[in-house]
């Protein structure tokens, strides 16, 4: 059967193992004009190192597209086969469970499952509201809002109590560090240039966003 040949312009470098496909395709279009009249030029080179002609065009069979696209169809395939056999594994255990249950322990069972789900559910939405309140407060403070990610959302009172801890530690960090910015020159009226520091900080971060 006839292979069917396609005509695509291509950078030839993307393709390359190593150097050398890009430097047939610039030395065969560069000794072709060269070459002119003579005809021994860059045409022949092409040719001759199968990297096309011209302006650096190379043919493509139909059974050179065929592989491209397979290659990608099996590579995607794999990744989905992965992903359902832990699914499936995931599906039978479940299965087996219920199998050796009872009428009445399957729904004990499913109820005890919507209950689980359900009480994630509210948890996160408990965690959000958490957080966006912990967001606020960090803007008042003069805090950045990063430091809300590694605040605890169990309740409203832990993540307070969090938020009080995070906002020593920071300041501390900040004294520290102006403290070793200022050595051999003492700043003079004690902490005031700690508090200083900290609130020129908090604009930086208020600007921030």
């Amino acid at each position: 059967m006839e292979k069917h040949r396609f005509w695509l312009p291509l950078n030839l470098q993307l393709f390359a193992a190593d150097g050398g496909a890009g430097e047939g395709a610039s030395g065969g279009s560069g000794d072709g004009g060269a070459g002119g009249s003579g005809g021994s030029g860059g045409e022949g080179e092409g040719k001759d190192s199968g990297q096309g002609q011209g302006e650096g065009e190379k043919t493509f069979t139909q059974a050179d597209l065929d592989k491209v696209v397979n290659k990608t169809i099996a590579r995607e395939r794999t990744k989905w086969e992965k992903d359902f056999e832990t699914k499936l594994t995931e599906a039978k255990t479940e299965a087996e469970k219920l199998a050796k249950m009872n009428a009445e322990q399957k729904a004990d069972y499913e109820r005890q499952q919507r209950e689980t789900k359900l009480t994630e559910r509210e948890g996160e939405i408990n965690r959000r509201e958490l957080r966006a309140t912990a967001l606020e407060t960090l803007a008042e403070k003069g805090l950045p809002k990063q430091l809300a990610d590694i605040l605890v959302y169990t309740d409203a009172d832990s993540t307070s109590k969090s938020i009080e801890s995070v906002e020593k530690v920071f300041r501390d960090a900040v004294e520290a560090a102006v403290n070793e910015r200022l050595k051999g020159d003492p700043p003079k009226g004690g902490g005031g240039k700690g508090n200083a520091a900290f609130d020129e900080i908090s604009k930086i971060f208020a600007k921030r966003g």
